[in-house]
């Protein structure tokens, strides 16, 4: 049996995307796949690659969605021809969702194409896993979008119940409620290294969303709350350090100049990072679901969606902060709250993404 991979994150933006796509690949192999290929949004959707106008092929225009079909069929064909050929040598395409699908921009686009490649022209079973679903639901034509894409779709798992409920209630779909992947590979991962420094410390990491304006305000907190902790910003990927962090990194050294870098060169080694801080501050996905699974205390700034909320809506853990107030009350009252190892129940959720292939036994 053979897979193909839509939104393959293994050497994409940080460490916590390479677990994710690594823990996406070992549960597929577990479950009796014997070949997986796949490939990243950040390829897929280049511009020479995927058009802007291809979601035409969802036209209600019989017409326009023949032609459009017509057309962009053999675009892909000509540009991404190895693509093309693992996907009709596949018997599943599982699409990675993650973060991607929100609204639609270029990688959304791209996974929505997919979807109607692999199903319509192909007859593959399309399966969107290990996700959250953000569309904007004041615009009804995305909206349009959303509800056709998903409804081709043969199963669906969100990593959260506010994206559950949207696809249930909003797209028409039925969807298991699984969770995020990632700690899965953390569970699977043996000799995590002791801590890396040999002082107490901060862990602190950037955000999709940040805003350079709360450097002063973050780094103004830590100094009043942690004067005698080492600050250190996490960053690092299977490919170095992803583009939005230098920024972040520079406007927090303007108040931190004493603080450290640590540009992790394995999963290991960022997850070590995390799992030894006395407090993570991240606006970052997959920081706070590794903090999570080892039970460090953590305060979130909330994401470009509501993703990081409802995690920790799920697991009764403390508001994401917005504004200077809220961040300062939860730098007060972090060590009031009971942090515990959250990673059997994380599993045991993330388990639900790969029930549509039964356990080899």
């Amino acid at each position: 049996m053979k897979a193909f991979i839509i939104n393959d994150t293994e050497k994409e933006y940080h460490w916590g995307c390479y677990g994710t796509s690594s823990a996406i690949k070992k549960q597929l192999m577990d479950r009796g796949v014997t070949e997986i290929a796949s490939v990243s949004c950040k390829e897929g959707s280049k511009p020479e690659n995927t058009s802007k106008k291809c979601l035409l092929v969802y036209s209600k225009n019989p017409l326009i969605r023949y032609i459009a079909q017509k057309y962009y069929v053999s675009v892909m064909r000509r540009k991404l021809p190895a693509v093309w050929q693992a996907m009709l040598d596949s018997d599943y395409i599982v699409i990675n969702g993650e973060g991607t699908i929100n609204s639609i921009h270029v990688a959304t686009r791209f996974i929505f194409f997919m979807v109607f490649i692999a199903k319509e022209v192909m007859k593959k079973r399309v399966c969107i896993i290990n996700h959250s679903c953000y569309p904007k639901r004041d615009k009804p034509k995305q909206m349009q979008h959303y509800q056709r894409v998903y409804a081709k779709c043969d199963f669906i798992a969100a990593r959260e119940p506010a994206s559950q409920l949207i696809i249930t209630e909003r797209l028409g779909v039925k969807a298991t409620l699984a969770f995020d992947s990632l700690p899965l590979s953390v569970k699977e991962t043996e000799n995590i290294p002791a801590s890396l420094y040999s002082g107490k410390y901060i862990c602190v990491s950037g955000a999709v969303n940040y805003d350079t304006r709360n450097s002063a305000l973050i780094a103004s907190g830590l100094r009043d709350n942690y004067p005698d902790h080492h600050i250190v910003y996490l960053t690092g990927s299977a490919s170095g350090m992803n583009n939005e962090d230098p920024d972040v990194i520079a406007s927090l050294q303007k108040y931190i100049p004493e603080m450290i870098v640590h540009d992790a060169h394995s999963f290991t080694e960022w997850l070590s990072v995390i799992k030894h801080s006395v407090l993570l501050i991240s606006g970052r996905y997959h920081y706070s679901v590794a903090a999570m699974c080892f039970g460090t205390p953590m305060i979130c700034f909330s994401s470009n969606t509501p993703k990081i909320d409802e995690v920790n809506k799920l697991f009764r853990l403390p508001k994401c902060v917005k504004t200077r107030d809220e961040f300062m009350h939860a730098l007060n009252s972090v060590g009031a709250f009971s942090w515990t190892p959250l990673l059997d129940e994380m599993c045991h959720l993330a388990e639900q993404n790969y029930i549509f292939l039964p356990l080899r036994t």
